[in-house]
């Protein structure tokens, strides 16, 4: 995600995005870090969903302005925006076809119907984790607190078990929640799948480097999961994906409903932190800021290292996640996740 749920990371992910799309026949190259001119500002897409809250043009403003400081201390770019365009919903995923859809629904796993195979998301999860620099023990760490299986974990295998029984378990209670118009959040439709937003920059053809929505993403699918999201129950804050007609090959994309959600699975899992103004803009500029840090420096997810903004939020709790971050204590290279060039995103040709 970040990816916030997981970077675009390793050859058979590449390989599979390959074939899925009918792309380049190998594995592509992976992009080079971005080089920001001078001057040039970051093109900015609202997403409007209208089942859910609106967001003031305001609070997006404000959001994005926090994100340059945020920028330039954590990782000491000079990041600027343009001002942002809204859209519907529906435009960012138009002209995908049904077809198209129903072909990457087999990367979904089926929660719903019961019909998903729950030893392929252990085995692509364990993978997932034995990749990541920081070390399995730091991993564990970072996860102990929020499993909720009896499994203790002495292995990756044994942690990727936990973390699917804890995100299955927290999926269900994502599912059962209903909108204010009597309907399910999720489940209906694509637009809360991550797979859906993985592959919608490059089919879609978008033209923006970030893409704000109101949209909850909660979803569960055999590749590109992670520890983080899967405590969450699937849910992704944000994520970052390659999109080849971003100046940089990618997109970073946020989500504000974890940051103004008044649901009471939101609340819990934020740790009842209180839900002001303030504090939505800290943490979602925190994130968005986060995100960037995959986009523009190619960093990864240095877990266990409290200081640094590149390490993933516990659950939802934004603001403890917040107040242990110091950009002194953590300067970029500090460590193998937090090293520019760790993630890797494939480099795809636009589509025609």
């Amino acid at each position: 995600m970040a990816i916030d749920r997981r970077y675009f990371l390793g050859a058979a992910a590449g390989t599979l995005c390959n074939s899925l799309l009918q792309a380049q026949p190998s594995a592509p190259e992976p992009l080079p870090i971005p080089k920001l001119e001078p001057g040039q500002k970051l093109r900015v897409v609202y997403a409007h969903n209208p089942r859910f809250d609106r967001p003031s043009s305001d609070l997006l403003v404000q959001i994005l302005l926090r994100t340059q400081a945020l920028c330039a201390a954590h990782l000491g770019l000079d990041v600027q925006f343009n001002a942002v365009q809204e859209q519907p919903i529906a435009s960012l995923f138009r002209g995908i076809s049904e077809a198209r859809w129903n072909d990457l629904k087999r990367f979904t796993y089926d929660a719903k119907n019961g019909t998903g195979k729950r030893i392929w998301l252990v085995k692509e999860l364990q993978k997932v984790l034995a990749a990541n620099l920081s070390g399995l023990e730091a991993q564990m760490n970072f996860a102990k607190p929020y499993l909720v299986s009896g499994i203790t974990p002495t292995d990756t295998a044994s942690l990727a078990e936990a973390l699917i029984d804890t995100q299955l378990a927290r999926f269900a209670q994502w599912q059962a929640i209903q909108g204010s118009d009597g309907r399910p959040l999720i489940g209906e439709g694509v637009y809360h799948e991550y797979f859906a937003w993985l592959f919608a920059p490059r089919l879609a053809s978008w033209l923006c480097e970030v893409v704000i929505t109101n949209q909850l993403m909660a979803s569960v699918e055999y590749l590109e999961n992670s520890l983080h999201s899967a405590l969450r129950g699937g849910v992704s804050n944000g994520l970052t994906v390659p999109s080849p007609n971003s100046r940089y090959g990618t997109v970073s994309i946020l989500s504000l409903f974890p940051f103004t959600s008044q649901e009471p699975l939101t609340r819990q899992l934020r740790g009842d932190e209180p839900i002001k103004k303030t504090n939505t803009v800290e943490a979602a500029a925190f994130m968005l800021t986060h995100e960037l840090g995959h986009q523009l420096r190619h960093l990864g997810h240095p877990f266990g290292s409290k200081k640094c903004i590149m390490n993933p939020p516990e659950l939802l709790q934004f603001d403890a996640w917040m107040h242990g971050l110091n950009a002194s204590q953590c300067p970029v290279g500090n460590s193998p996740e937090n090293t520019p060039g760790v993630a890797k995103f494939p480099t795809f040709k636009p589509p025609p």
